[in-house]
């Protein structure tokens, strides 16, 4: 995320009782963790079980039609009943636990109603390791693989309990179940990164094309690449080194570590990793501001660094088949330079991977609704791929909030662009604004957290929304139908507080943590159709 407010990055916000530096899309700590304290081990209890979701309906839903061959394999499925489910972290307070943070989990019926059974997670349930303590920030980063391979997906969760770590959640067919702490994980080493240890980023993707599923947890660390399958103890087949990103060229000498993102960019079944970071100062404006990142090829010998790829500074990204061609597509939220505060570039993939072909949209574009801001608060922090409109191609979901207290005055808003065989263009480009619906408000973090994915099973992506919330206002996600033209803005279901656990003390910040869309969000596998996993109506050719 961007909250920069005229700081270049550097604005300060809090969640619960902690104090945050908010840049690019990472909330980086900046009170020192604790060290050297032993962490419990895994219990055989189950967690929490999943209960009855209490949502709220705005408007009546448009009535779609399934596309007549759409074919879809499951995403995130926990329960594995072949809908979609979706997970996301909350980083407010908990019992006992100022920012302590939760999970929070809406399970997919596939029956044209959404959401039907909810789940509140908490180190508090007997079964996740550790305890509700201040600022732990379970679930700062999630994401969703089966890890263990036994037709169930898990949820991978990073803590920060005493010191960086990884908790997996089991999927079962009573949803996610058991949970146990991945031993011996180590954490970023990267010299010129400011303190990585605080900003720890976690991603999951096949980085050496072997057909597991692996975990990233640590640039730099000999052991930062966690290779599946992983046994129920949490421990991995094997690990391997993650090599630290290259140090930015000119005048950067130190940078923080703000986000990492996934996905097939050469369709060689190999996924490649994209490392963003911000080298924020107080006396840089806005264009001088570097967001240098680096770039890291998958294949056979796991993760290493290749030469001549050039990409723009960018605050964030997400991988996904814009156009169809078969190659994941890099859809970055460009910063620096001449970037626009509102655009949207994307950088094509190709069998080399991502390519010198790159097309730029922003409020200047046909199609485009709205105007250019003139702020830099107005920049996008949360990116995700998915198909909203049924016709076989990636779209692009671009979030702009303005929760930061120092941020300028103006709209939260969400903008959402239509792929096609051209890739992006601003044909059938719709723009969302906070606090047009009911319980929504304004300046309340709308947009921190986009997602794209289908929970009622319509074979349409739902538009997944997160508003952190304010003094006022709860947080709050909300769900808008997929349809033939894109997000609609009737039938829109609110997820909130009450609706995973009723508890009066409940505080959720709504996708209030950590980077965004695969890593806050948990919704499956990256939006690359070497699989056609994610794309369920597959242009003739694109899918094996």
């Amino acid at each position: 995320m961007d909250g920069s407010g005229g700081r270049g990055g550097g604005a300060r916000r809090r969640v619960g009782e902690r104090e945050w530096f908010v840049v690019g899309g990472a909330a980086i700590v900046a009170l020192a963790v604790v060290t050297g304290v032993v962490i419990a081990g895994d219990s055989a209890t189950d967690v929490a079980a999943p209960h009855d979701c209490r949502t709220s309906v705005h408007g009546i839903a448009p009535v779609t039609q399934r596309p007549a061959s759409a074919e879809t394999a499951p995403a995130a499925d926990f329960d594995g009943d072949g809908h979609p489910d979706l997970a996301f972290g909350s980083q407010g307070d908990v019992e006992g636990g100022a920012g302590g943070g939760s999970i929070e989990v809406a399970y997919g019926a596939g029956d044209g109603t959404g959401p039907t059974r909810c789940q509140h997670l908490t180190q508090d349930d007997p079964g996740i390791p550790g305890r509700n303590r201040d600022e732990s920030f379970f679930g700062s980063d999630v994401v969703a693989r089966d890890l263990d391979e036994d037709g169930y997906t898990d949820l991978a969760a990073a803590v920060f309990d005493w010191e960086p770590s990884v908790i997996v959640m089991w999927g079962s067919a009573d949803g996610l179940s058991r949970a146990t702490r991945v031993p011996g994980t180590d954490t970023s080493h990267v010299s010129w990164d400011i303190d990585p240890i605080l900003d720890e980023q976690l991603a999951a993707g096949d980085f050496d094309g072997d057909g597991h599923t692996d975990l990233v947890f640590g640039l730099g660390s000999g052991k930062g690449l966690l290779k599946g399958p992983f046994e129920r103890d949490g421990t991995p087949a094997e690990t391997a080194a993650v090599p630290a990103p290259r140090r930015p060229a000119g005048n950067v000498d130190s940078a923080n570590y703000v986000d990492l993102v996934a996905g097939d960019l050469d369709g060689d079944g190999a996924d490649e990793l994209v490392t963003f970071h911000n080298a924020w100062s107080p006396d840089a404006t806005w264009s001088e501001t570097p967001w240098p990142v680096g770039y890291f090829e998958g294949g056979p010998n796991g993760l290493t660094r290749p030469d001549g790829v050039d990409l723009p500074d960018a605050a964030t990204a997400a991988v996904g088949d814009v156009d169809g061609d078969g190659y994941g597509d890099l859809v970055l939220s460009p910063r620096g330079g001449d970037a626009s505060r509102s655009s949207v570039t994307v950088v094509y993939g190709s069998e080399s991977g991502p390519g010198k072909r790159r097309t730029t949209i922003d409020r200047d574009t046909p199609g485009v609704p709205g105007e250019e801001p003139q702020d830099e608060d107005a920049g996008f922090i949360s990116l995700d791929t998915g198909d909203v409109n049924g016709d076989g191609y990636a779209d692009v979901a671009a979030g702009a909030p303005r929760w930061d207290p120092y941020a300028e005055p103006g709209p939260e808003q969400v903008l959402f662009l239509a792929g096609g065989p051209d890739g992006l263009t601003g044909e059938g480009a719709r723009v969302f604004e906070g606090g047009t619906f009911p319980g929504s408000g304004e300046r309340t973090g709308f947009g921190s957290e986009v997602a794209l994915t289908d929970l009622d099973g319509d074979r349409r992506a739902e538009l997944v929304v997160a508003e952190l919330g304010g003094d006022t206002t709860d947080g709050s996600a909300w769900l808008l139908p997929g349809t033939g033209d894109g997000p609609s803005a009737e039938g829109v279901v609110r997820l909130y507080g009450e609706t995973f656990d009723d508890s009066e003390d409940l505080d959720l910040v709504m996708g209030g943590g950590a980077s965004p869309t695969r890593a806050t969000w948990a919704t499956g596998a990256p939006a690359v159709d070497r699989r056609c996993d994610v794309r369920p109506t597959a242009p003739t050719g694109a899918c094996p």
